[in-house]
């Protein structure tokens, strides 16, 4: 399906012999014209001379000087594409114009030397950055393989929470920029992330999880990019699980489907190209531990997206961006410990139109302009309006909250990057402007939840007045310029400022960055690494909802049953607050063994303050890491305030080793910390009291061991997949009767997660049609990884763990079109 790399040619000899040095001016580009930055460009004479190198701007553009007139060996590295190695190239001519045409790293469905894949190590690089392509996320089997979100959990690093929630290096899911061919696609309700895109679509996922450049705002956990398949001159297309699967856990029946398809080609040759990725999904969604008939979650989805590209000229090129999500579920929230009375039905959909216009110029100077709208809904009702129970024994009755919520992002960007300068070095200096407006409404009608006492007569009730209807909208503006320096060949800096302003806030904050990278020794098969930097996290408008939402009205009751004296909590907007600030320092090191092989170890030391959380407004002074303090259910009035401070310290050890084929494998150990001294949120729906928020994160995993590959088997045209995940639990908190929270938050675990999954897969011709079907088993090894806990101290079935996943067998089918 995939050819072999290409080299285009296109030089103009000089009609008499140059005298002294010759040279190449030229450029890298992808199949359909896209200029590649920061591709390794290398010539040499021979296998043995030492090379001359290069490395490709903005516009693609490099330049290399050569000794003397003779016919070299030019090679092409880029991450992501596969090698062009020695080709053979004439250089007659001072300034010998060359086009070089690099093939992305795609899925390759016969079994043909495809070339060698780039080595991962960038000499010029300094941010630490993680990478998935395509291949590995639709040939790993990680469970839901359908849901591009849980492939990312492929990422040494990333760790998934019961609820799908995605958490990178330690931080909330709102602390991570996510973007879309450069588009901003973060909930701009809650900053999670929450779209869903076709895995058979996805070209790279590029992600910047330390010493990031000043071009990345918005993020202190680090900044994820999405890059889809462009459309060439062939047409492609591939289907996948069109059969739907059947499920025999609950009778005979579909289990869960989820058809995807995916499209691409010429719309007019040599200038105009699309890529069309369309992703369905059906599920029963059964849960073990719940009667027959009680026990399914129906969920429903549909997506697409349509990218398009067109070339204007040979420096200018439109790209253009449409997205729809649609998803519905009939009970969300359905759990062994909370039946079907107690869920939601939920429906949501999201829209993104965007479009972008890069120009390159013969200078080497570079400009991109970028306008997108995002929009979402989402609607949630419970299954009846009695008061939702909260029991030692699960929950009961209908759950209380019904809501409708709309929220909107406009965003604006421009990058420019001038020419590059050389003084004492080259610099190659970056800059750019980004304006977001967002607006969020809401419609909230709450009704009533009780907590009910070992003995069956309610603890305390609470009830919620007001209309929840509101309007909040913000603006935020960032700029940035840094300067990517190269004294010496062995050497990079990147040096850099950004700064931040959000309406909400009121203040701008500046954050400067520096990192560097140095290869000590030749071919750069060892890199080491170092940097600083502050980062400033984007406002959530969630978090500054409570004010203008409903308020809790609580009731406590004697011992007997009898209704005390109602207390009222209220929420304020605060002042002085501040964007939540973190202060990051890094180092790592890579090094190349030969034969595909790299290993990379890197610390990260992250150390928030300023955070967004709501306090006493009768305090006594600032909170600090280990104080104690009540929280929102005793009543009171708060105020949101900029005192939150986390932690989080990282240490990782990777290995992999790329092969022909796309065959490839990947070990990594990952020992972490993440802790905060506002574990839980305060806010309207939170039921639980707390008085001290003190400890791990939900998500907080100290060791993690994740290995992955897919890899050839001893007969042709077969191959073997796995995943081994094992981790250690997450943290939970224990509570009363009265739902009051025991000692300090999360101070219990669950036991250790393991997932093993290991699939065969085949692949074969068929009536002129390449397919390949998988078969195999996920969680080979039957470990418990429970979901949930009784963790109601003096309930009988107290610290009894639910939600076990089993053993079950995965068959997966694809076609990948006609023969050729």
């Amino acid at each position: 399906m995939t050819r072999l790399p290409r080299l285009v040619i296109i030089a103009v000899f000089s009609a008499c012999f140059a005298a002294g040095q010759v040279g190449i001016d030229g450029r890298v580009l992808d199949e359909s014209g896209t200029p590649l930055p920061n591709a390794r460009v290398s010539a040499r004479v021979d296998a043995k001379a030492a090379p001359v190198t290069a490395e490709s701007g903005p516009t693609g553009g490099f330049r290399l000087r050569l000794p003397a007139a003779a016919t070299y060996l030019v090679t092409v590295e880029q991450t992501g594409y596969f090698v062009l190695a020695d080709q053979p190239v004439r250089i007659d001519a001072p300034n010998t114009p060359l086009t070089l045409v690099l093939t992305p790293k795609r899925e390759v469905f016969q079994s043909v030397d495809v070339g060698e894949s780039a080595s991962p190590i960038d000499p010029a690089q300094t941010n630490r950055e993680q990478r998935l392509n395509g291949t590995e996320v639709n040939n790993i089997p990680y469970p839901a393989t359908q849901s591009f979100k849980n492939s990312l959990k492929l990422i040494p690093g990333v760790i998934q929470d019961p609820s799908a929630g995605v958490h990178f290096h330690g931080g909330a899911e709102y602390q991570t920029q996510y973007t879309l061919n450069g588009f901003d696609i973060t909930d701009p309700i809650t900053g999670h992330f929450n779209t869903t895109l076709a895995v058979e679509g996805i070209r790279t996922v590029e992600v910047q999880a330390a010493r990031e450049t000043a071009q990345y705002g918005h993020g202190s956990a680090g900044a994820m990019t999405v890059r889809i398949e462009n459309g060439t001159n062939e047409y492609h297309y591939t289907a996948t699980n069109f059969i739907p699967g059947l499920d025999t856990r609950n009778g005979f029946g579909i289990g869960a489907w989820s058809p995807r398809a995916g499209f691409s080609g010429p719309i007019v040759k040599d200038r105009v190209w699309f890529s069309d990725s369309i992703t369905g999904g059906y599920s029963s969604g059964v849960v073990t531990g719940l009667p027959h008939g009680q026990n399914t979650n129906t969920a429903w989805s549909a997506g697409n997206l349509f990218h398009t590209q067109v070339n204007l000229t040979q420096s200018n090129f439109l790209f253009g961006d449409l997205l729809t999500n649609y998803a519905s579920t009939a009970h969300a929230g359905l759990g062994p410990l909370d039946p079907i009375q107690t869920t939601s039905s939920q429906y949501n959909d999201e829209y993104l139109g965007a479009i972008k216009d890069s120009q390159a110029w013969r200078s080497g100077a570079y400009l991109e302009i970028g306008a997108a709208l995002l929009r979402v809904y989402r609607k949630s009702n419970p299954q009846g309006s009695n008061s939702y129970l909260i029991s030692p024994s699960g929950r009961g009755g209908n759950y209380f909250v019904n809501s409708k919520e709309h929220g909107e992002r406009k965003e604006l960007f421009a990058n420019f990057f001038p020419p590059a300068m050389r003084w004492l070095g080259r610099h190659q200096v970056q800059t750019g402007v980004d304006y977001q407006h967002l607006d969020y409404t809401a419609n909230f009608n709450r009704t009533t939840y009780v907590v009910v006492g070992l003995d069956g007569l309610p603890e305390y009730s609470t009830s919620f007045v007001g209309s929840g209807n509101y309007h909040i909208p913000n603006s935020s503006v960032g700029s940035y310029i840094n300067d990517h320096w190269t004294p010496v060949k062995s050497l990079a800096i990147d040096v850099g400022v950004r700064d931040d302003w959000d309406q909400l806030i009121g203040r701008n904050a500046l954050g400067p960055r520096v990192a560097a990278a140095w290869s000590p020794f030749k071919e750069s098969k060892t890199k080491l690494m170092a940097g600083w930097g502050v980062l400033y996290d984007a406002t959530n408008l969630a978090t500054f909802a409570p004010p203008y939402d409903q308020r809790p009205v609580t009731t406590p009751y004697s011992p007997l049953g009898i209704p005390g004296v109602p207390y009222i909590t209220n929420f304020l907007p605060g002042n002085n607050l501040r964007l939540p600030r973190y202060d990051q320092m890094s180092a790592g090191i890579e090094h190349d063994f030969g034969h595909g092989i790299y290993a990379t170890g890197d610390w990260l030391r992250k150390r928030g303050r300023d955070g967004l959380i709501y306090t006493p407004v009768a305090g006594t002074g600032p909170l600090v890491e280990q104080q104690f303090y009540p929280g929102a259910e005793n009543g009171g009035t708060y105020a949101l305030s900029s005192v939150r401070r986390d932690r989080y310290d990282e240490y990782a050890v990777t290995v992999r080793q790329n092969l022909k084929d796309q065959y490839e494998w990947m070990a990594s150990y990952v020992h972490s910390q993440a802790v905060s001294n506002a574990v839980l949120d305060i806010n309207v729906d939170q039921t639980l009291q707390l008085t001290n928020n003190f400890g791990p994160m939900p998500w907080d995993a100290p060791n993690r061991f994740l290995s992955s590959g897919y890899l050839p088997v001893y007969f042709k045209k077969w191959a073997i997949s796995y995943l081994a995940d094992w981790r250690t639990g997450f943290p939970f908190s224990v509570v009363d009767p009265s739902n009051r929270v025991v000692g300090p938050v999360n101070s219990h675990r669950y036991p250790s997660n393991f997932d093993l999954n290991i699939h065969v897969e085949r692949r074969f011709d068929f009536f002129g049609y390449r397919f390949a079907v998988r078969v195999g088993a996920n969680n080979v090894t039957d470990h418990s990884n429970a979901t949930a806990v009784n963790n109601v101290v003096g309930a009988p079935n107290y610290m009894h763990f639910y939600g076990l996943e089993g053993r079950h067998v995965v068959v997966r089918i694809r076609l990948f079109g006609r023969v050729k």
